[in-house]
């Protein structure tokens, strides 16, 4: 790796002392040279498939309006799934939304086995070490999950109705509390464990955030409204604003 111009596997940024810590798991589109782009064309890249559009932007602006610690992951989840389970069928994925992915098919154990290693293990060790720095931040610690989604998948007949949706399964009441603050502060529907469950999906809230009873939220945010940097300051204002007031009342 050391070859490669590369960010780091994974990025912190401290912009004060509150005790909430703001993650992005699919942040970049970054890959190694070495990958040679999976065999994938370079406007492919700049696709949802590659990486969640906006929602790197999206959580630097959260962390710093809330003067909170951020954490980005720095390689696109085509390498590896930082969100997946080390046994998930999509971990690696050969397709993603109905599109072949050349350089992850046909992978031998040696081959997976070093993209776990060089850049699943170190992402989770430095989110890891971040989360018990949070332990001890201050009163009432909060864990934030910044996620974005794709309007229309390949194939749909009609866009994704939510410009927001909450995931949860470990803090139900928190996930419950923004969803009814989201709903009174904005006309929108705002999805219930849409547009994906974390009931089956949110590998990293599973691993770092569950076992410390950390009270935590996962937000769903569609592209279209933080593709531009206009509208990620306006999601970041609102987003903030609700994440402060919780993290308040906790």
């Amino acid at each position: 790796m050391a070859a490669d111009p590369a960010p780091q596997i994974a990025s912190e940024k401290t912009f004060g002392d509150a005790p909430i810590l703001i993650f992005c798991d699919h942040a970049t589109n970054w890959m190694p040279d070495r990958f040679r782009c999976l065999g994938l064309p370079d406007d492919l890249l700049k696709t949802h498939i590659a990486w969640d559009i906006g929602a790197g932007a999206l959580a630097e602006a959260i962390a710093r309006k809330l003067k909170a610690q951020l954490v980005t992951c720095g390689f696109s989840r085509l390498i590896v799934d930082p969100n997946r389970d080390l046994a998930s069928g999509d971990l690696i994925p050969a397709v993603s939304d109905q599109i072949p992915i050349p350089g992850n098919q046909m992978l031998d154990d040696e081959q997976r086995g070093a993209r776990i290693k060089d850049f699943h293990e170190p992402y989770h060790q430095q989110l890891g070490r971040a989360v018990d720095a949070l332990e001890t931040r201050g009163p009432s610690p909060i864990a934030v999950s910044i996620h974005s989604y794709t309007n229309r998948l390949m194939g749909a007949g009609d866009e994704r109705p939510w410009p927001v949706g909450m995931l949860w399964r470990w803090d139900e009441p928190a996930a419950r509390s923004m969803i009814e603050w989201l709903e009174r502060e904005t006309d929108w529907p705002i999805g219930d464990n849409e547009p994906y469950d974390a009931r089956l999906f949110n590998y990293s809230v599973d691993r770092h955030i569950a076992p410390r009873s950390l009270r935590h939220l996962t937000f769903e945010v569609r592209q279209d409204f933080v593709t531009e940097a206009d509208g990620q300051e306006r999601i970041a204002t609102l987003l903030a604003r609700g994440i402060g007031e919780l993290q308040k009342a906790l």
